[in-house]
Formats: C-alpha cells, structure tokens, sequence
C-alpha cells in the first residue's frame, strides 16, 4: 500500500491534491520498501495503476526533478467527473463507431518495407500510418498521400500545468523525461498544423492516460509560433490477421496557461480505419 500515507494526508487536510514530493523520500519518510519509481508513478492506463489509488479514485502524475534535486517527483490528483478526467477510454469513444476500410492510392513499392518485416513497433506503425495516406485520410489533410517524415525523440522539459480546473494545484514539471512518438507539420483548410501523435498498440481496445498526449505539446508549446494549431492525436494500432485496425482520436486542449489534463477531449468523431494486406 505505497501511497496509503499520501491518501491519510489528503482525507485529513480535506484536500483533492498531494504533493509535488519526491518519491523517494516519500518511501524513506513512511519507511517503505524500495520500488522502482518507473514501475509506481509512470502510470499510461489504469491497469497500472496502484490498487488503493483505483479504489480512491486518485491519479498520479510523474513531475521531473524533486526539491531535493537528486530524484523524480510526483503528485497525486482526485477525480471530479469519474476517470474520463485523466484517461481517454477507448470502450467509450469507439465502442460504437463503425470500422470503415482504407484502400491506399499510392504506388505498392511504398508500403513494401512494411509487409517485410515480421512485427512493426509503434513507431513503424505510426509511419506506415502515414506513409499509407490512412492518418492523413483520418485527419482531414489537404494533401493525404503527400510524403510526411515525422519527428521523433525524448528529452528533458519544463513546465507548468494543472491536474484540473475545480482542483487548486498547479505543479511544475522540472526537467522531466518526455517522450514524443511523433510530430509533423500539414496543411489542413489552408492552415499550417502541427500534430503530435501518441501511439499505442494492442491487441484489444485499451486506453491513455491523457498526460502522455498533454506533456509533449506543453513540451513543444514554447517554441510552436502562437498562431499555429497545435492538435493531438491519440493513435492505436490493433494488429488482426492480413490486417491493421487503427483507432484515430484528434483532440483538443486549451493553451491557456497552466493547460489542466482533464481539459483533453475528443475534437471530432472518433474513426476505425482497417488497412489491410499487412502481415500482423
């Protein structure tokens, strides 16, 4: 019971938030044993998710460096509206949306490299995605089948943000690890965009923690010109035999300053976009 201590101290003050404090010393402190912080406070769906925090209903956010400069902090947040607050679930948003079938236009030798390989990584996934014509299909882009070359990378970034709007805490993410799977550049209704994509892959519908989608575009945010969109999409892959179900899920979230996660939310219908003729 890891975080019994942090969920006593917010009964206690009658308050929807714990922390920053750095998980370390808050494992020293409450003479806990060792855990991996990745394992405990890295958190991408609720399955991982420590048990007493499922059943209190609270969400823990991994912050970056901690006050004391040595190790990650972190952060714990009540949910006000259920856990539609931090995750995107995908029995919610496409349970009920039809799977329509992607014929691509461009030449065959384009996809190739992908059906060579035996099993492709969410980033191949995200750039036959892309080199198909499928995303840009989904997303509405002026030039679909137009060659894109996504950015990919991680690094350390700092900013602000809330867990959300009826919760008064604001936290600094201080120089933290943030892992972006991809970001390109498009016109779409006659406008630059930037997307910024979070891929995942399964074999069944699963969900995302919003902040994996949140931290990147507050990481980029900074050097992004302010008249330009920026627009999140949420990317899963399902693998099927011969085929490649994607689910797509373009989002939006406010700029204002500190962005809350919760405030993360389906831009448009949902879709399902099966490209066959790919080995899974």
């Amino acid at each position: 019971m890891i975080f019994r201590s942090a969920l006593e101290q917010m009964a206690s003050a009658g308050t929807d938030s714990f922390g920053p404090a750095s998980f370390q010393g808050y494992l020293k402190a409450n003479r806990l044993d060792a855990t991996k912080t990745w394992d405990a406070i890295s958190v991408d769906n609720l399955g991982r998710l420590s048990p007493e925090l499922r059943d209190a209903g609270v969400m823990v956010f991994r912050l970056g460096v901690s006050g004391d400069r040595r190790h990650t902090a972190f952060a714990l947040a009540s949910c006000k509206n259920g856990w539609d607050d931090y995750f995107l679930q995908d029995r919610k948003l496409f349970s009920t949306v039809e799977p329509e079938s992607f014929v691509p236009s461009g030449v065959d030798r384009d996809l190739l490299a992908f059906r060579l390989l035996p099993a492709l990584t969410e980033t191949s996934f995200v750039n036959l995605a892309l080199a198909s014509g499928l995303l840009g299909a989904a997303l509405g882009l002026e030039h679909p089948v137009r060659p894109i070359i996504p950015a990919t990378g991680k690094s350390t970034f700092t900013f602000q943000f809330r867990p959300h709007p009826l919760i008064n805490a604001t936290w600094t993410h201080d120089r933290g690890q943030v892992e972006i799977d991809a970001i390109f550049v498009a016109r779409r209704a006659g406008r630059d965009v930037l997307f910024v994509v979070e891929a995942k892959t399964s074999t069944d519908l699963d969900m995302l923690a919003k902040h994996k989608l949140v931290y990147p575009v507050l990481a980029l945010a900074g050097s992004v010109p302010a008249e330009m969109e920026i627009v999140p999409v949420y990317l899963r892959a399902l693998p099927k035999r011969g085929m490649i179900e994607f689910l797509v899920c373009e989002c939006t979230v406010d700029r204002e300053h500190p962005v809350a996660i919760s405030s993360l939310a389906p831009a448009s219908v949902p879709k399902r976009v099966i490209l066959r003729g790919i080995p899974s």
